[in-house]
């Protein structure tokens, strides 16, 4: 019976099979053009957020969360007996929680519901010990939303969402324990704990953690790098406790495997609506985000509308750098720039901006490649910049006019006509007319 029972792990412990569960790929969105440039943008953010592609990081955390739950499986059913023994009495134990954290918007909360996927699904099992079947449930997963304390997360694993407040702790704790022996529930989930860390004080988060690794079973809580320094701050048996196990998050790197299927997976979703026409979309992309997944949808969004507004339905290149410009990225657009200004070493930003500096520290290998990135598109920066002042008058609006060869020319926009020249002396009247008004000349004037 042993056996059959462990048998429920046999697909989540495949590489192949977890891949292909966790991956979620939607269809191509189509006919955007008909619709209104807004609603049509959201239809095509809507497809984006659907889409999963689980990079290496995601495949390594799930395949070590799995191997963990199957040897906590294993402990608890050795045999009949033994299942048996830690339901009347159960161990008190105090497991070292895992904590998997990293930048808002990059896939934390996603990894853990590919997770709950690939996790055996519900089942029972017959003893002739038990009356009836025991339905048996490989995880509890629940929400810090609303969790205002050790207690409240208890009676949710117990009642789920009922409304019931009330319970001695000790004894909500016990039953806990014995539940979670009786059912074989082999790994305990917490997420969404930046709710928590908003309305509560650091002392009752702790109080949560703590309770959440008391009950038995091997335990994975999400943070961002807001609560980690904040925990960093606590005493060190708290820290000893509760950040001994980090599982960082990093956004993939710009030339990577995993951020170019990423890229290739928006085009294809897209469904013709994004034109890269050679260029490297992959790398524009991280530009202008980072590496970060959800910033990367709402700089598509806004590239798409910005792609209306120049007479087309489709998004090119030059569209990134309008939507990042615009009023309605400016928020994650100065989080961007934050973080790129990290990268190079600012060292002020990290007390500034503890929302965007990690707690822990970093493998060099990965900070030394992300700094060459932003080093090397900062002198790219540079250089046109550089290379821009040093054209002339008729050079600059040479460059202006270049147009990409396209299906369909955008319109033509309402630009100003360049002001005629002037003689000597129609400069001269001009500038006496301004400086009895009271009004300096422009220096496009007076030249």
């Amino acid at each position: 019976m042993s056996g059959s029972l462990q048998e429920r792990f046999i697909f989540a412990m495949d590489n192949e099979f977890v891949r292909k569960a966790i991956t979620v790929k939607p269809d191509p969105v189509s006919a955007l053009a008909s619709a209104e440039p807004f609603m049509a943008a959201t239809i095509l953010a809507d497809a984006l957020k659907q889409s999963f592609i689980p990079n290496q990081f995601s495949l390594d955390f799930i395949h070590e969360m799995v191997g963990r739950a199957f040897m906590h499986h294993c402990y608890v059913f050795s045999s009949e007996a033994e299942h048996q023994a830690k339901i009347y009495t159960p161990p008190i134990t105090e497991v070292v929680p895992i904590c998997l954290t990293g930048l808002a918007g990059l896939g934390k909360s996603r990894t853990i519901d590919a997770l709950k996927k690939v996790m055996p699904a519900p089942s029972q099992f017959h003893s002739p010990y038990f009356d009836g079947a025991l339905n048996l449930e490989s995880y509890w997963y629940a929400s810090a939303e609303g969790k205002e304390s050790g207690k409240s997360l208890l009676l949710w694993f117990l009642f789920g969402g009922s409304d019931r407040k009330s319970g001695n702790f000790d004894r909500l704790l016990l039953e806990c324990r014995r539940r979670a022996y009786r059912d074989i529930v082999s790994l305990l989930l917490l997420d969404e704990t930046q709710h928590i860390s908003l309305g509560l004080g650091i002392a009752r988060i702790v109080t949560i953690l703590l309770t959440l690794m008391r009950i038995g079973p091997p335990a994975v809580f999400v943070s961002n790098f807001s609560l980690g320094h904040k925990l960093f701050k606590r005493n060190n048996e708290d820290k000893q406790r509760l950040l001994p196990e980090p599982r960082i998050m990093l956004p993939d790197e710009v030339g990577s495997k995993d951020w170019k299927a990423y890229a290739n997976e928006c085009v294809r979703v897209s469904g013709g609506h994004i034109r890269t026409r050679g260029g490297d979309f992959a790398a524009e992309l991280h530009r202008y985000t980072f590496g970060i997944k959800r910033i990367a949808v709402h700089l598509l969004k806004q590239a798409y509308i910005e792609s209306r507004k120049s007479g087309r339905a489709w998004i090119e290149m030059d569209d990134l750098g309008s939507a990042f410009r615009s009023a309605e990225f400016s928020a994650n657009a100065g989080d961007v720039q934050a973080l790129h200004n990290l990268a190079l070493g600012e060292r002020r930003l990290q007390k500034a901006r503890p929302d965007l500096w990690c707690p822990f520290d970093l493998p060099t290998a990965y900070t030394s490649s992300v700094a060459q990135s932003v080093i090397a598109e900062r002198d790219r920066q540079v250089a046109e910049t550089i290379f821009d002042s040093a054209l002339n008058a008729a050079e600059r609006t040479a460059k202006a006019q270049i147009v990409q060869p396209s299906d369909k020319r955008p319109s033509k926009s309402s630009r100003r006509p360049p002001a005629a020249k002037l003689s000597e002396e129609e400069q001269k009247k001009l500038f006496f007319e301004y400086e009895s008004r009271g009004q300096k000349p422009s220096k496009q004037q007076t030249r």
